[in-house]
């Protein structure tokens, strides 16, 4: 499972039977035209709202009987699509992934973490509503970054 593009990227990859590697990052770099200026001085709306999504996924993993571990770990480094920019990233471990989580992550993750990071830079601007793929979704947030 992935959703990954020039933003964002949210990927669960299974590391042995039922144990799965959850990596997430948002790339600091593309969204500052849309940040900048616009939060309190050392919190980044891109970084907090990953954390505080980050939490809320934990919860839904919770709410599946799987289970969270908080690991320190290499698995993620080579996701990050743009190599060259700078990234905050987070992972975990599930325990007892099912593919019915996986895909409710994947369809949850993406428009939360943007409307958290919307809703921090108090702009009047609502993320669709719809299920964008990671293409639309990216230019969206490309059209975001101009007028920012």
């Amino acid at each position: 499972m992935e959703y990954v593009n020039d933003f964002l990227y949210f990927v669960i990859k299974p590391i042995d039977g039922e144990k799965h590697i959850y990596c997430s990052g948002v790339n600091l770099t593309r969204f500052s035209p849309i940040t900048k200026g616009k939060h309190r001085l050392g919190q980044n709306p891109a970084s907090k709202g990953l954390q505080s999504l980050n939490n809320e996924v934990r919860s839904m993993i919770i709410s599946f009987n799987a289970t969270p571990e908080t690991i320190k770990n290499l698995f993620c480094q080579h996701i990050k699509p743009l190599k060259d920019e700078l990234w905050y990233t987070e992972s975990f471990i599930i325990h007892r992934y099912t593919e019915s989580l996986g895909e409710a992550i994947i369809k949850f993750a993406p428009y939360e973490l943007i409307n958290k990071i919307l809703k921090a830079t108090l702009l009047n601007e609502t993320p669709p509503k719809i299920t964008l793929s990671p293409n639309e979704l990216e230019e969206y947030l490309y059209e975001l970054a101009k007028k920012g």
